[in-house]
């Protein structure tokens, strides 16, 4: 079983920390030793590297077998046991590589987009439900305030809630209207992000019909997206009552700070839309 994962945890690099490599040189890969430097190689023991007719293979094989050195002594005062990383080679030309890893990356940049539309959408989605539900207390109200019958019985047995009603619906009317205005805020957002995506996706088109590329990524990804919408914040029957309770903490602050909900700026009530 690959180690791969193990390793690359075990050797994440820390913030700042400066990576070494050694250089890159004529010197053979042998015994896994490399050149810290380049410049010429001064053998460590020039009589062995003389019987060796200054063959680096026999050197190296002589000079790890011999008691005195061994595989760690330097066979060579540049040599290192630092370790080369193989040289990157895909085998295509330099344009047909600017083309490959730009379309990687217009491919990692669409991807990220689409995630952030998802978030977008996942707070107009608990907007869309608390607007609602706050028109449809307005409505009620109204309706209240025109009942002469309810009118007269409130004024005689609930004298609080009478004084207060007026009130009420000037709080919803503003609740909705902040509602509303991040509604309009959420949405061009979205539109925005939409055009950057087609954007996107145009260059990955274009880069993709160049290298004769047709892997239909685009419309993956919209098979994707359509399949994650099925999956996102849902609210239903049993939701009702954590909307009434929110609409009515959010009718509170309203009275107490009208201004807040009027606010445009995007994620203002930010105790219900941090996303």
């Amino acid at each position: 079983m690959s180690r791969h994962n193990d390793l690359m945890y075990d050797y994440r690099p820390s913030i700042g920390e400066s990576l070494t490599y050694p250089v890159e040189s004529t010197m053979p890969n042998v015994e896994n030793w490399n050149s810290i430097s380049t410049g010429e190689f001064v053998p460590t023991d020039r009589a062995l590297w003389a019987e060796s007719g200054e063959d680096y293979q026999e050197y190296m094989r002589r000079f790890a077998a011999d008691p005195r050195y061994g595989k760690f002594k330097k066979p060579f005062s540049k040599a290192t046991m630092m370790v080369q990383p193989t040289k990157w080679n895909t085998g295509y030309s330099n344009e047909t590589t600017k083309a490959l890893n730009a379309l990687a990356l217009s491919k990692g940049e669409a991807n990220k987009v689409a995630d952030a539309i998802g978030v977008v959408n996942n707070s107009i989605q608990r907007l869309e439900a608390l607007f609602h539900q706050a028109d449809k207390d307005l409505t009620a109200k109204k309706k209240l305030s025109r009942n002469s019958a309810y009118i007269d019985l409130a004024k005689r047995e609930a004298m609080v809630e009478f004084r207060t009603l007026n009130s009420d619906i000037a709080a919803l009317e503003a609740l909705i209207r902040g509602y509303g205005n991040q509604l309009s805020q959420l949405r061009g957002d979205g539109r925005e992000l939409n055009e950057e995506l087609e954007v996107i996706l145009e260059d990955y088109r274009n880069i993709a019909a160049e290298l004769n590329i047709n892997d239909g990524f685009d419309k993956k990804m919209a098979k994707e997206i359509t399949k994650a919408s099925g999956t996102g914040l849902l609210v239903g029957v049993s939701s009702g009552a954590i909307l009434a309770a929110g609409a009515l903490f959010l009718l509170l602050q309203t009275r107490r700070s009208p201004q807040r909900v009027r606010s445009t700026r995007r994620g203002a009530d930010g105790l219900f839309f941090r996303a």
